[in-house]
């Protein structure tokens, strides 16, 4: 397998880039679906695989979960623990770790889940079986991704045509399609469910969805801004073409869809 370091090293700056919190405000409805679809009770032991600034590990913990919330971004994380603080949840346990090598021993865990997180680290077999590994018998997952045919997934192809993928390694969307996550999870999970939902995005003009991501969301912000000025030009160009086409005839006004599919399953 290739050594994907520098390229974590990459995605740690990315998603510190930005303001990602403002991005997951406008996703808060993905982690209360993750949440209620992954059946999450009182005293489950949960850990959130890249938990981001820390949306679903604060859904579960008003559910009464005991929550782990781990990611690879420390500043991500900083900002969870202050939106933890501001809630009161000052028993939910923070870690600094990668996906694919989770800080765990087998078992730990009642519940795992993720919300457009994991998705994004590169060896994606790897973290399959780590879920696999830290998820206890009989217990379940509810992770999330967005789907290839998504908003999400024709913005980061319009991102591929400026900046390209590592070669290598394969697209984060295949978390969001049920073939390739069954055989990513393969028979240390049974009893596969998958739920699709929409997590639309509003505005009131494509020029103004565009320069939201372009200020905000890591892969965006540093995509633009690793650009020469006429190339950053075009690239946000082609950006309010693509919202464009999902502008509402009724009153004009932009509803970029962003479905996704949730994975639900049970420990063998």
């Amino acid at each position: 397998m290739p050594d994907f370091t520098e390229l974590k090293q990459k995605h740690r700056a990315t998603w510190a880039a930005g303001d990602y919190d403002r991005i997951a405000q406008g996703i808060l409805a993905v982690a209360d679906h993750v949440v209620r679809s992954g059946r999450i009770r009182a005293g489950d032991r949960l850990l959130d695989v890249a938990c981001g600034t820390g949306n679903t590990a604060l859904v579960a913990r008003a559910r009464g979960a005991e929550v782990t919330g781990l990611d690879l971004t420390p500043e991500l994380l900083a900002i969870a623990e202050q939106h933890a603080a501001e809630e009161g949840y000052d028993d939910i346990t923070w870690k600094v770790g990668d996906a694919e090598e989770l800080p765990f021993p087998d078992g730990t865990f009642d519940v795992v889940v993720s919300s457009c997180g994991l998705m994004f680290a590169p060896d994606q077999q790897k973290v399959a079986n780590e879920v696999a590994r830290v998820t206890k018998r009989g217990g379940r997952v509810a992770i999330q991704a967005w789907t290839p045919e998504s908003g999400v997934g024709r913005m980061f192809t319009v991102t591929g045509t400026y900046i390209p993928p590592p070669a290598g390694v394969p697209s984060p969307f295949e978390w969001g399609d049920e073939g390739k996550v069954r055989r990513l999870l393969g028979s240390s999970f049974r009893d596969y469910r998958f739920e699709r939902y929409d997590c639309p995005e509003y505005a009131d003009t494509p020029e103004q969805l565009a320069d939201l991501f372009i200020d905000r969301y890591g892969p965006t912000h540093r995509a633009y801004h690793a650009l020469p000025l006429e190339k950053a030009a075009a690239f946000r160009e082609d950006l309010i073409e693509l919202y464009r086409g999902y502008v509402t005839p009724a009153d004009g006004k932009v509803r970029w869809g962003r479905e996704y599919l949730i994975t639900l399953a049970e420990r063998a």
